[in-house]
């Protein structure tokens, strides 16, 4: 499955922050917020030559409970910080644990002319998700709210971060959203991704 994923995400400086947010959330959207809770685990691949790296694509294998799905993200274009980037997925049925996930995709030898071979983990993120799905007018969004851990290099680093994702309808409706709870909640725009920061940590 592809798709065209557009996403804005916010800086988060503490704990505090994230209620903040939920608070303007709550203010501008009319419909209760169910929150769910996911344990992620994102391993990120590259072979030896690091030629997925230097095309600039990013390629993971995600854990949520026992399901393992395989997606590939390309260079993301930002325009007023509202990222977007060619997303396409997976699903990996037949894994049991990442081993099995990562054989399952190299299988496929290529996949939209990226060749799998040698594939192996650089990095993983593991994060602890409040999941907010709302309709805001005539568009379907997904709040995030992640406290995660980027495992790299051997080190290991504590984030936080906040994403708003736009699932289907309007992007204009999205941004309008955007600039609202950025003054609301009064939290600045992030300024590096959770890869970049990953990739940065491993080269540190």
């Amino acid at each position: 499955m592809s798709h065209i994923e557009k996403e804005f995400k916010w800086a988060v400086q503490n704990i505090t922050d994230f209620e903040t947010f939920l608070t303007a959330l709550r203010r501008v959207v009319k419909e209760p917020l169910a929150e769910q809770q996911l344990l992620i685990t994102d391993s990120y691949l590259d072979n030896p030559s690091a030629a997925l790296s230097a095309q600039k694509v990013a390629l993971r294998i995600r854990q949520v409970g026992d399901c393992f799905e395989a997606t590939m993200k390309t260079r993301s274009q930002l325009q007023q910080g509202l990222a977007r980037r060619k997303e396409l997925s997976l699903p990996l049925s037949s894994a049991v644990d990442l081993p099995t996930a990562l054989e399952q995709l190299q299988s496929k030898k290529t996949w939209e002319g990226i060749g799998l071979e040698n594939l192996a983990v650089k990095f993983q993120i593991k994060n602890c998700r409040r999941a907010y799905a709302f309709t805001y007018e005539d568009a379907l969004c997904e709040a995030a709210l992640d406290e995660y851990q980027i495992l790299a290099g051997g080190k290991t680093l504590l984030c936080r971060e906040i994403e708003l994702e736009l699932k289907s309808g309007a992007e204009q409706t999205l941004q309008t959203l955007i600039d609202i709870l950025t003054q609301r909640s009064g939290l600045a725009p992030a300024k590096i991704s959770k890869v970049a920061t990953a990739e940065k940590l491993l080269h540190s």
